[in-house]
């Protein structure tokens, strides 16, 4: 097999978007959303795959020419890692006293496609930031989303940080204007998210196998901690090649047990 079907506890990329099934809905309804507005909002509880949502599920509507993504997650300084990360796709890079704005611009002009600056784990920036590097990542996106820059902003957050955005929505009106809110999987979906990377990647699977499975991770509930189905599933997955077999069986699972 060329392409491992199931990525443990990584997130989903462009490069992935022939195996990322179970999310047709949501990646539908954030193209939509992404041209609404500058600024979009994606929001959930930890591990239901917003990164994933937005780094494969968004990215693959759009052709390469039409997406231009700078993906950013706070190392140290928020503020300072995006003008980092934005000035390497400067082929001119700009001089002076650097801002967001300033480099942002630059990256359009040299690159000529759309921006889109992708922000994940925002959270992080409440939990590690002082308020001064909060303060100062506010004040420099809302400079980005009133400027006449070919540039688009997603923030993706974990929704119990949600509160300690609303302190800055004087400074961005719009904050909250265009958001949206990724439910955890549900069983539908998550079947297909098991049978569509198997079908793609000529694995068999028994009938029945991805309900079985699904029982012994989600027992006595309606959604789906996709963090332990992508654990699961690689499991599963290495138990088929240790076996020296071309597919997946309810055997396996019962060897395995629930979680």
């Amino acid at each position: 097999m060329d392409q491992r079907p199931f990525k443990f506890l990584d997130s989903y990329t462009r490069e992935d978007a022939g195996i990322f099934f179970g999310r047709e809905k949501e990646v539908e309804e954030l193209h939509t959303k992404v041209f609404e507005s500058r600024l979009l909002l994606v929001y959930g509880v930890s591990g239901s795959g917003k990164s994933s949502l937005v780094n494969c599920g968004l990215s693959s509507k759009f052709e390469a020419t039409d997406w231009l993504p700078i993906n950013i997650r706070r190392r140290s300084n928020i503020t300072q890692d995006i003008i980092a990360a934005a000035s390497g796709y400067c082929t001119t890079p700009p001089t002076g006293k650097l801002s967001l704005r300033k480099v942002l611009r630059s990256v359009y002009l040299d690159q000529f496609m759309p921006v889109y600056l992708i922000v994940d784990q925002l959270e992080e920036l409440f939990i590690f930031g002082e308020q001064e590097e909060i303060d100062t990542f506010i004040d420099e996106l809302a400079k980005v989303l009133s400027a006449d820059i070919n540039a688009k902003v997603v923030l993706i957050i974990r929704e119990e940080f949600l509160a300690q955005l609303t302190a800055f929505e004087d400074r961005i009106p719009e904050l909250f204007e265009n958001r949206a809110r990724l439910e955890k999987m549900s069983w539908r979906n998550a079947i297909q998210a098991i049978e569509g990377p198997c079908s793609k990647v000529g694995i068999a699977t028994e009938n029945g196998f991805a309900e079985r499975l699904l029982s012994n991770i989600a027992i006595g509930r309606k959604d789906v901690e996709l963090t332990y189905l992508q654990v699961y599933l690689d499991r599963v997955y290495a138990s088929m090649q240790a076996e020296g077999s071309d597919g997946f069986t309810l055997a396996q699972l019962e060897r395995i047990g629930p979680v």
